[in-house]
């Protein structure tokens, strides 16, 4: 295991520690095999006074799940130890004692920061070991794995079973992919009533091809619609249109989608009939998820590296090399109920085999009792984790904890419109003008001298542990600054008021 340390010249330390997490299969964010974390916010915020540390989390390599399987094909369950929580805790330990013993003097205030797998590191302490920071900056974390990371396979599984091809099939997957990005831009132009070309609330939206004329083919029937779409490349037929709703209704144990599905089902309250779990929002881009497979926690859910996607199809990165076994994409052989199945097994696992990588638990008692804060935001158009089950697992705590007023004195969470998965801010727009999506400032590759204003939720999060100030609604902009409004302490949302966006009184918490 290895952990990298940037520490600040004596003269420069801030007194403070601001450690980051990894993404996707890596600890930090290690490119080379020779390089353990390097991650470029830790860079940065050494630069500004902090001792910064990341993890390689037990394995050198960049985005490659394949240590995740021993030689013999059996799941390394040593290596995941090191990867759920071990390298976290050694993380934090060893970066505190070398700061103590560099500098002479203990550090004031220690911070974790990550995002996606990083968040679920986060998140991890934050539920096991929460005495080993003060505060915690989590962005989109990677919990749920069982059930997100296995069900990534099922818009392939809802295109063999009902159009009759998956990814292994490049033309007719993106083909379908032209039409789900067609689909997705009307789905957006019917539901944004702010006129931004991206939604505020996505969980509102119910839009539905089926009984869309212009998103069906011309003379396509379905009930009392005729399809008026004569474009052979963005028009759907009966079945591609029942198919998208299916794949953005999420995994089902056996295939169904509930077109009568209600903003609270939809956002993460409850699952819905046969839903097993959330999938993406209308409004997210799909394709990446059309046209490859991820197949890497399916592999793990079954124990067996043949389910695993072959490397033509794989996601990138998620690819499994295994000397076991030549085989891959038995994925292909699975059914609806077949794929339940499978994260019930992996859900079995999980204190066995996994080191309780879900990382859900809900009981925060420990957090709360110590002082801790913990701030959280998710992506609305979030292409790798749907926003959903992170809110979820928000509710759990709140009714774990005594409901969100409770929950708020020591973890709040924001979601962001119009975010994408990315550490260094994504945003998606349907109408491909990203550049009116606003986001939250970060520290990273675009922002090498991070002032206060230039790191909003850090920001937010030190006034919190230090200042004894608690969030409230952010004020966040677009790059090209036609946008302006503020993101909110959930439960409250962005909510337009009317009036022109590019005005922050246009836009309300509510």
């Amino acid at each position: 295991m290895g952990i990298e340390v940037w520490l600040p010249a004596p003269a420069n330390w801030n007194e403070r520690i601001r450690n980051y997490g990894g993404g996707g299969w890596v600890g930090g964010g290690h490119r080379f095999a020779d390089k353990i974390g390097s991650k470029v916010p830790a860079i940065v915020n050494a630069n500004i006074g902090y001792v910064s540390g990341t993890t390689d989390a037990g394995q050198p390599w960049y985005q490659d799940g394949s240590f995740t399987f021993l030689s013999n094909g059996k799941v390394n369950r040593e290596a995941f130890r090191d990867f759920s929580v071990r390298a976290m805790v050694e993380q934090a330990v060893k970066t505190r004692a070398l700061a103590t013993l560099y500098y002479g003097r203990k550090p004031k205030f220690a911070y974790y920061d990550g995002h996606s797998q990083g968040g679920r590191q986060g998140l991890k302490i934050v539920q096991d070991h929460p005495e080993l920071y003060d505060g915690y900056m989590i962005a989109a974390p990677a919990i749920n794995i069982p059930r997100f990371g296995v069900l990534s396979i099922y818009p392939q599984l809802v295109m063999k079973t009902e159009l009759g091809f998956t990814a292994a099939d490049a033309p007719r997957a993106a083909a379908f992919a032209t039409k789900v990005e067609a689909a997705t831009k009307r789905a957006v132009a019917t539901c944004d009533k702010a006129g931004l070309g991206f939604l505020l609330d996505n969980f509102a939206c119910d839009y539905d091809p089926l009984k869309d004329a212009a998103a069906l083919c011309a003379g396509v029937q379905v009930m009392a619609v005729t399809g008026t779409n004569g474009d052979a490349t963005t028009c759907m037929s009966a079945k591609e249109a029942t198919a998208l709703d299916k794949i953005w209704y999420g995994a089902t144990d056996d295939g169904s989608f509930d077109a009568l599905e209600s903003a609270t089902t939809r956002g993460g309250k409850k699952l819905g009939a046969h839903q097993i779990w959330w999938a993406f929002t209308r409004g997210t881009g799909l394709r990446s998820a059309i046209t490859s497979a991820g197949g890497d926690n399916l592999a793990l859910a079954l124990q067996d590296v043949r389910y695993a996607s072959s490397p033509d199809i794989a996601n990138p990165g998620i690819a499994i090399s295994n000397s076991s076994t030549d085989i891959r994409n038995k994925w292909m052989e699975l059914d609806y109920g077949g794929l339940a199945k499978a994260v019930k097994q992996y859900e079995a696992a999980q204190s066995s085999l996994f080191s309780d990588l879900a990382t859900d638990n809900v009981d925060l008692s420990k957090l709360r009792r110590l002082g801790g804060k913990v701030i959280v935001y998710n992506g609305l158009v979030d292409d790798a984790i749907p926003p959903a089950g992170n809110i979820n697992w928000h509710e759990r705590v709140a009714e774990k904890m005594g409901g969100n007023a409770r929950v708020a004195k020591f973890m709040r969470m924001y979601v962001v419109p119009g975010a994408a998965h990315s550490s260094q801010g994504r945003p998606f727009a349907a109408n491909g003008k990203n550049e009116s999506v606003p986001l939250p400032k970060l520290p990273g590759n675009a922002n090498q001298t991070p002032a206060r204003d230039q790191d909003q939720f850090f920001a937010a999060l030190t006034d919190w542990v230090e200042k004894g100030i608690a969030p409230e609604d952010i004020t966040i902009a677009s790059s090209d600054g036609t946008v302006v409004y503020p993101v909110c302490v959930y439960p409250k949302k962005t909510t337009w008021a009317g009036g022109p966006i590019g005005q922050r009184t246009s836009f309300a918490c509510r």
